[in-house]
């Protein structure tokens, strides 16, 4: 599936001065650099330039921000170090902009490496000292974007002078923009703690800077300063196959045997038609039993910590093998902070994921972009709304996360949420590329073999051998992930008359109806989480929330655990699992899902998460995280996190 122009948008951020909320001076380094060479001779092609906040104080976000005097420092790879002080932890070392929190006092040195296209390699180096005042409100994160680009900022939870989290909330929140190419907000954003727009277009590195005020619980009004460095790029040709910028990305094993496919061929603006199978074929085609370095050897990222993360994961969480099983079936994995929701691509036969389900620190999760997913404003005139969530033994499998909050998580807590979405993107790649096929590859290209391929896929042979009945569900789907615009009789549609169109269908999930790949992909991931992992997932009607009411009043007008195994819908979900996975025995599979049981009709939607719930309202289901108390919002169930 083409990903939709949003996915595509690209944000650009300038060169400036006091990142963090310090009151430092606006730039660093010696100002002329030291010039080295990696091919031979020497070269003045460039001065590299350093700014940003050189007094930062104790628990500062800070930012240092590298650039190339009259070059577009895009271009050129690049690559932080630091040399002295208390140890940090770097997650942006390979952007313009390095980005961290001072959490102990002391004297730092950093140096960055520019690497031109020219071969050459310029040195700067820059150094401060913390101040001893401990910085008490936080905006994150400064960094690096390519003009274009979308872009979001966030304030963190209130903290006292030693950085712990306190009761109650910043109000009063001001979003002021003080330099750089003045940018629209998103009218559609209605919270206060985020900052959402798209970056200018600007004709070289430039710097957009924003102030940031608000109220504490303890009275106070707080300041902070964050910067954005816009990168100047390449003009895009109409010809290319992503016509949008997207973030620059680069592969986790440089040595990689394929890494130049990687580089030019699955995520990059610069590409117009997809690439031979010499430069990037199926992982399949190479491995037939791939390792975990295997993979990682088709891995690109726009942050190393992402590739590290996934990595991990497969090390630890993939006790079956299945993921590695699965991922014969995609050329690449692509992981970037501008992706969401999650992909799979048949024009690149990549698999592109939203790292929000791979952070494991607050830093990581920081770099993140945090805009919702588009498709959030789809079908709000309708009547109904159709909430999903995959539970275990009556509680939520997965923890809620409250974005403000500085959580740190482990590959267990992240697991229910990847391994879902690993086990849907997944499905889409096998759908078309099933692991039995690949010796019957003859095309050119991974997208000339889609094309040999896709009137045959487990997708069109599903429909045809069981194919849905709903109409009225069919062009809802269209409504509700499509974007269509509702018609008056889908807006008269209640509750009730939902859930029997659904109820009495074989389609597994709401979102099977936006088409018949989700239809095959909901069927496996559902499926695949009850017998691997004993998580089942719930799918209800319910009606939609009314604006400043408590989310008990969404209450279930008809709802299902486990709808993988209602009797209509099992057939089909046994028909995609034998030919996604052959080389299982389906019939024991399927021996280890439980049989379908129905939600409490009346309960709200929280208390129905305990089968048998009393419809009776009762206090809001709240998740408690350092200290502080937050309640699962009901969006959280709503929205999709994959496509």
């Amino acid at each position: 599936m083409k990903p939709k122009s949003w996915l595509l948008a690209a944000v650009t951020a300038g060169l400036m001065t006091g990142c963090g909320g310090g009151s430092g001076s606006s730039s660093g380094g010696t100002g002329g650099g030291t010039t080295t060479t990696t091919g031979g001779g020497t070269t003045s092609d460039a001065k590299v330039i350093i700014s940003g906040d050189l007094s930062p104080m104790l628990n500062e976000s800070v930012a240092l921000i590298a650039t190339l005097d009259k070059k577009k420092s895009d271009s050129s790879d690049i690559k932080w170090t630091q040399t002295e002080g208390p140890t940090l932890t770097l997650l942006a070392e390979n952007s313009a902009v390095l980005a961290f929190d001072v959490k102990e006092a002391g004297s730092y040195t950093f140096k960055v490496d520019f690497t031109t296209t020219t071969g050459n390699t310029l040195t700067e180096s820059v150094s401060f000292t913390t101040g001893e005042r401990s910085n008490v409100l936080n905006v994150r994160r400064d960094f690096a974007s390519r003009e274009g680009n979308k872009i979001s900022f966030k304030l963190s939870a209130p903290v006292d002078a030693d950085g712990k989290v306190v009761s109650g909330k910043y109000t009063d929140v001001t979003w002021t923009q003080t330099a750089g190419t003045t940018v629209v907000m998103n009218d559609k954003n209605t919270n206060e703690y985020v900052a959402i727009f798209d970056a200018p277009q600007t004709s070289s590195d430039s710097i957009l800077s924003f102030d940031v005020s608000a109220k504490h619980p303890n009275g106070e009004t707080y300041t902070d300063k964050v910067h954005l460095l816009v990168q100047d790029t390449v003009s895009i040709k109409s010809t290319a196959i992503y016509k949008k910028v997207i973030a620059k990305v680069s592969p986790y094993n440089a040595s990689a045997p394929m890494a130049e496919g990687l580089k030019n061929c699955v995520y990059a603006n610069y590409f117009s038609n997809p690439c031979s199978m010499s430069k990037i074929n199926l992982i399949g085609q190479d491995h037939s039993a791939p390792t975990v370095d295997d993979i990682m050897n088709r891995v690109v990222t726009s942050h190393p910590w992402m590739a590290k993360n996934f990595k991990l994961f497969l090390e630890e969480q993939d006790v079956n093998g299945d993921f590695k099983k699965l991922l014969r079936s995609v050329s690449a994995i692509v992981i970037s902070y501008d992706i969401r929701p999650s992909y799979y691509w048949v024009a690149t036969g990549a698999m592109y994921l939203d790292p929000n389900d791979l952070w494991l620190t607050p830093e990581e999760r920081d770099t993140i972009d945090v805009a919702p997913d588009y498709r959030g404003e789809f079908g709000k005139k309708l009547q109904y709304i159709m909430p999903w969530r995959y539970v275990k033994n009556d509680k939520y499998a997965s923890s809620y996360y409250a974005k403000d909050l500085r959580i740190t998580r482990t590959t267990d807590n992240i697991m229910p949420d990847l391994a879902s979405l690993l086990y849907h993107e997944l499905a889409h790649a096998n759908d078309i590329f099933p692991s039995n096929t690949f010796g019957n590859i003859v095309g050119k290209t991974v997208y000339d073999e889609y094309q040999n391929r896709k009137n045959n896929t487990i997708a069109k042979q599903l429909t045809n051998a069981h194919p849905k009945t709903s109409e009225e569900m069919m062009a809802l789907g269209q409504v509700n992930f499509g974007g269509k615009a509702e018609t008056p009789e889908q807006i008269a549609y209640t509750p009730d008359d939902i859930a029997g169109f659904f109820s009495s269908d074989s389609a597994p999930t709401e979102y099977a109806y936006s088409s018949i790949q989700e239809d095959v992909a909901t069927l496996f991931d559902a499926a695949m989480m009850s017998a691997r992992y004993a998580i089942e997932r719930d799918e209800a009607v319910a009606n939609p929330r009314v604006e400043g009411e408590s989310g008990h009043s969404i209450k279930v007008f008809w709802g299902q655990r486990g709808r993988v195994a209602d009797p209509a819908v099992l057939p089909r979900a046994k028909f995609v699992f034998e030919r996604i996975m052959p080389e299982l025995d389906t019939e024991a599979f399927f021996a280890k899902i439980p049989a379908v049981r129905s939600l409490t009709v009346g309960a709200s939607w929280w208390n129905s998460v305990e089968l048998g719930a009393s419809a009776s309202p009762r206090k809001a289901r709240s998740v408690s995280q350092d200290g502080i108390s937050r309640v699962r919002p009901i969006e959280d169930d709503l929205i999709r996190k994959y496509k």
